[in-house]
Parts: structure tokens; sequence; C-alpha cells
């Protein structure tokens, strides 16, 4: 059981380490996005996919070590949670306080990492909307450029009908 804990911390740690390493990628991706730098941003998305492809790989191996865990301490796999794995330790305080550690400094990099993302998130819909918005002023003045002849039963203007709506009311 000892090795298994250790394996786990261990693994919690590169786990934790990974995030961090992420998070100054992220912020990179903000400013990329605020700048709409978009070949900053295809740079920074292959660096994305590569540090996901490692924390994927230390997620899988965590998984597999909680479900040791859990086997040994008669839990079950599914649901088993670090605070049942850090209750298990109460005789052993040392590790106990060395596996809370891990836990609270791996959901504080978590947690941050997580911000960072939903700023990202907020900036790109915002971004889209913009793009929609210029788009449909564009399409707008095409319309009305050179098109403004009414029919003979003065209800429709000749020339082509937009297809869709050329201002989306959420903006």
């Amino acid at each position: 059981m000892a090795s298994l804990m250790e394996e786990l911390m261990a693994t919690l740690v590169e786990e934790e380490k990974l995030y961090s390493e992420l998070i100054p990628i992220e912020e990179d991706k903000t400013r990329a996005i605020v700048e709409s730098n978009l070949e900053r941003m295809q740079v920074i998305t292959e660096s994305e996919r590569e540090m996901v492809d490692k924390t994927t790989a230390l997620e899988a191996k965590r998984e597999e070590i909680t479900l040791n865990i859990a086997t040994v301490l008669g839990k079950n796999p599914k649901t088993i949670t670090l605070d049942e794995i850090e209750e298990s330790l109460k005789k052993q305080p040392k590790d106990r306080d060395k596996l809370q550690k891990i836990h609270d400094s791996l959901k504080k990099t978590v947690n941050r990492l997580k911000d960072v993302n939903e700023m990202n998130k907020e900036l790109l819909q915002e971004s889209m909307n913009m793009v929609e918005f210029n788009m449909n002023v564009m399409r707008s003045a095409q319309m009305t450029s050179g098109s403004s002849n009414y029919g003979s039963n003065a209800s429709e203007v000749d020339g082509m009908a937009p297809t869709r709506p050329r201002f989306d009311a959420t903006q």
C-alpha cells in the first residue's frame, strides 16, 4: 500500500507540474486572442495538444493507481476520491499531510487553469460575435447599395432579399 501511495503522490505531482506549465501557454493564448494573432494561436494550439496528450497519459496512470488503492482499501473504485484516500491515512499523518498538500496544490492549479480557459472562451465568443456583426454590416451595406428601388406594389424591394437576419439582437 505504501508504494501505491508513493506512486499516486508522484503522479499527482507530475500532473500538477504539467498543469502549471499549461497556465502560461493559456495566458499567451489570451494575448493572442486579444491581438487577433491567428498564427500565434495555431502555434499555441499545437503546444496545447502536446500538453493534453501528456496529461491524458498521467490521468490514466493516476486512475489505475487509484483503482488499485480502492481495491486494497475495499472501496468502490468508481467512486473513491482523494479525500477518502487521505482519510485512510489517519495512522500515517506524515503521508496524509503530504498527500493533502499535493492535492491542495493540484486543486489550486487546476482552478487557475479553469479561470484562464473560461476567460479565453469568453474572449473567443466575443471575437466570433464581432466577426458575425461585421459580416452582417457588410452584407447589409451590399444589399442597400443600389437596391433601394421598390416594386410596383411598394411592399417589395427589387434585388436580392436577405436569406437570414442581418443583425443579431443579442449583441
